[in-house]
């Protein structure tokens, strides 16, 4: 009667294993999935700092990838809180110092994005800016749609933006 009683436990105590390594994989798996995050960031940090586009764009949809992945995996650590209070420590702190890592990267991301972007807004306004300076400048010439020269002043307004005419 022995051997029956001891059975259960046995199968208990193999499905509490199973249980811990199924967690310990999660976990592994969604720390690779943010290293490999942070070499994205990484590279995607290098191509902004010298403002290859190109490079920035093909990175973007392995990026989303990745976070989608990673989020994921965070959902799914969120919902194993027990079985996770009990993986090994040294591999929590390596997440935890990960995502810190992940989250810094992020930032600076999305400093140098928007610090981009207000670049190209400028370089935008200069440029309206000057177009508007040379049609003032113009003056009364000006030439149609067949060539010929005609007074400016007597014909429509030239847009140079979408809600101003000159």
């Amino acid at each position: 009667m022995k051997n029956s009683a001891a059975l259960p436990k046995e199968e208990l105590s193999m499905a509490a294993q199973q249980s811990a390594d199924a967690t310990e994989k999660l976990l592994n798996r969604v720390l690779e999935k943010m290293e490999k995050l942070i070499l994205i960031y990484a590279q995607e940090l290098d191509v902004l700092s010298v403002g290859d586009m190109a490079k920035f764009q093909f990175v973007q949809p392995e990026k989303l990838k990745l976070i989608r992945e990673c989020e994921l995996g965070v959902a799914e650590i969120a919902q194993r809180k027990e079985a996770v209070s009990k993986a090994s420590y040294i591999l929590k702190q390596r997440l935890i110092s990960t995502h810190a890592t992940l989250s810094e990267l992020a930032s600076q991301s999305k400093r140098a994005c928007e610090s981009r972007s207000k670049s190209m807004q400028r370089i935008q306004d200069r440029l309206l800016k000057a177009a508007r300076l040379v049609v003032n400048q113009q003056g009364k010439k000006g030439y149609g749609r067949s060539g010929k020269s005609y007074d400016s002043h007597s014909h429509r307004p030239v847009a140079t933006a979408i809600n101003e005419a000159i």
